[in-house]
Formats: C-alpha cells, sequence, structure tokens
C-alpha cells in the first residue's frame, strides 16, 4: 500500500508559514483523492463557526483554502503528498529518481 499524508500551511500576515500534517493514512491513489477532498470540504482549522468557505484549485495535489469565521479570515494552501522514498523501505528508492534520468 502506497503511504499519503494531507498537508495544510497556514497563511497569516503576522507569522510565517505554518505547516501542518493533517492526516497520514495508506491506499491507493483513488482513496487517496477521496480522502483529500473529504479533508478539503472539512477542514476548519483555527475557525470556530465557518461561515464561507472558498477552494482554489491550482492542481490536482493542491488548493488553497479560504474560511471565513467572523470576523476572521483564515487561508490555508492543501497538499496531498505520495510517499516516494524510504530509506528503511525495500520496495522504495532510497533517493529521488527523476524520469529522464537527470
Amino acid at each position: 500500500m502506497t503511504k499519503w499524508i494531507i498537508t495544510a500551511a497556514l497563511f497569516d500576515i503576522a507569522y510565517p508559514p505554518t505547516l501542518r500534517i493533517v492526516a497520514r493514512f495508506e491506499g491507493n491513489e483513488e482513496e487517496a483523492r477521496s480522502r483529500f477532498r473529504e479533508v478539503l470540504n472539512s477542514y476548519d482549522g483555527a475557525a470556530r463557526k465557518l461561515t464561507r468557505r472558498e477552494v482554489f484549485k491550482f492542481s490536482d495535489s493542491q488548493y488553497f483554502v479560504r474560511i471565513e469565521d467572523r470576523p476572521n479570515e483564515f487561508e490555508y494552501m492543501m497538499q496531498l503528498g505520495e510517499l516516494i522514498v524510504d530509506t528503511q523501505d525495500p520496495e522504495l528508492p532510497d533517493s529521488v529518481v527523476w524520469p529522464d534520468g537527470v
């Protein structure tokens, strides 16, 4: 089974971005994308009472989520990541290998 993570990076003008892993799981790509959609539609982060959610797509694995919680607004870059290197797993390479050999 492939290992996946879903991250949320909070953007706040007063602080540097804060990256948080919001889910870790195993599954195939279809299961991972389904889980990612669930998180995109339910993650509220620091919001107490959600009044609006806006989701912007950058790619199939990266979305920007804006959550309004009157009077606050929270902005997150949400990403789905697949484990591709693990030096302790004999099934995976121990370094990043590019498709074109570079």
